[in-house]
């Protein structure tokens, strides 16, 4: 859970990190004035000068524009050019506006942050979870302020790993790392290295949560399964960490209702067969719904 153009599946065996495609607002820069603006401005004035760096953005970087309406095309195929068109603009300023939320949860007190995310319902299932000495796997998608999520379970008392390739810029990678330790949030980075895979178990080993995110992958050794009604492979490495672990997996998204936030959290499912294509199929399914409830949040600016 964590705004970065993340491939989690990507664990020991994987190879070279793919290509980040990145927002034009994910630059250094960017996470240094929403810091310090997020410390004197209130949010209402911050997200006003968001809309207008996002309206500014969505013109002047064409190429991640691109691929969100045409991965937008492929999800709702019914949909006119204005419909994609107008939706493309409304994405490109709710991303802005959750660099806003990103840059204030650095100072934000308990008290702000309840008041912004009252609550996260079905908590009693990773408490169970922790009670039979397992950790839990989280699986999100680039939907929501999966950052934010992070940000929750930690100030709640939940041990929690962020699972992360790195971005390919060292100084977003030293600004993102920095800050959720700052949080109690730790990151393991895959970066082909096999004491990843090590540092993962070993979370999990000790009752904690492993949070990925997993819409993305260009692997060949993923998972297939359909999404929205096309061929997609997924990750294989939350499957085989839950058959290896016992670890539960659970879909799990922090997203914008309102002025504040809510969390969605899906029944967990364990990996007792063999292939791993059912748990697939039921993270694609998860991901389908919150994208079918929620188009105006879906950060999506990669190529299919």
């Amino acid at each position: 859970m964590a705004i970065d153009k993340v491939n989690p599946g990507r664990h020991a065996a994987a190879g070279e990190p793919s290509r980040a495609y990145r927002h034009g607002l994910s630059r250094p820069s960017s996470y240094k004035i929403g810091y310090s603006l997020g410390k004197w401005l209130p949010r209402g004035v911050l997200f006003r000068i968001a809309d207008l760096l996002a309206d500014a953005t969505h013109w002047a970087n064409p190429e991640p524009a691109r691929y969100l309406r045409a991965n937008l095309r492929s999800a709702f195929p019914g949909w006119t050019e204005r419909e994609v068109e107008d939706l493309s603009k409304r994405i490109f300023r709710n991303f802005a506006r959750n660099l806003v939320d990103y840059g204030r949860f650095d100072t934000i007190t308990d008290e702000a942050l309840d008041r912004l995310l009252p609550s996260a319902p079905h908590l009693d299932v990773l408490e169970a979870s922790f009670s039979k000495g397992r950790g839990v796997i989280l699986v999100t998608g680039h939907i929501g302020n999966w950052e934010l999520g992070a940000l929750y379970f930690a100030r709640h008392g939940f041990k929690i790993n962020v699972v992360t390739i790195p971005e390919g810029r060292e100084r977003i990678d030293s600004i993102r790392g920095a800050y959720r330790l700052r949080q109690d949030i730790r990151t393991i980075v895959v970066d082909g290295s096999p004491f990843s895979s090590l540092e993962i178990v070993a979370a999990l080993r000790r009752g904690e949560i492993v949070a990925m995110l997993v819409d993305r992958w260009d692997g060949a050794d993923g998972v297939p399964a359909k999404f929205f009604g096309a061929d997609r492979r997924f990750p294989r490495g939350p499957f085989v960490l839950s058959r290896v672990t016992g670890a539960p997996i659970i879909p799990a998204f922090i997203v914008r209702d309102g002025s504040a936030y809510r969390g969605v959290v899906d029944p967990p499912f364990f990996m007792e067969e063999a292939e791993d294509e059912p748990g697939a199929l039921r993270v694609s399914a998860s991901l389908e719904r919150m994208i079918r409830i929620y188009p105006d949040q879906w950060y999506n600016f990669a190529p299919r």
